[in-house]
């Protein structure tokens, strides 16, 4: 082999790993940057997308759980036709309460 291709070939293994070595620095200045904006995104309280969409999810869910749940409820708390009494269930009222003060009255005599 000649002189002038070792050389060439030198060249092709020192380009290839200058070309190898930036590519490791694009990764490691990638990874400094990504770091630091999380930093300061969590700095000022922002959130990520994929943490907006989980919590957007989440109160979804619970929003139609608790409307659900307040349907529920007022069909529980519909209100009611109220029962008419009959007039002898009236009269049996009025003759009770009628004893229990006579009963009373008579204690307080004794």
């Amino acid at each position: 082999m000649s002189p002038q291709s070792n050389f060439i070939s030198d060249l092709a293994k020192m380009a290839n790993g200058a070309a190898t070595a930036l590519g490791g620095l694009r990764e490691e200045l990638d990874n400094m940057i990504r770091q630091r904006m999380e930093r300061i995104l969590n700095a000022r309280g922002l959130v990520t997308r994929e943490e907006f969409d989980a919590l957007r999810t989440r109160h979804e869910a619970i929003s139609a759980r608790v409307t659900v749940l307040e349907a529920g409820i007022a069909a529980r708390e519909s209100p009611r036709p109220k029962k008419t009494e009959s007039p002898a269930r009236k009269a049996l009222k009025k003759s009770a309460a009628a004893k229990k003060t006579s009963s009373a009255r008579k204690k307080s005599v004794s």
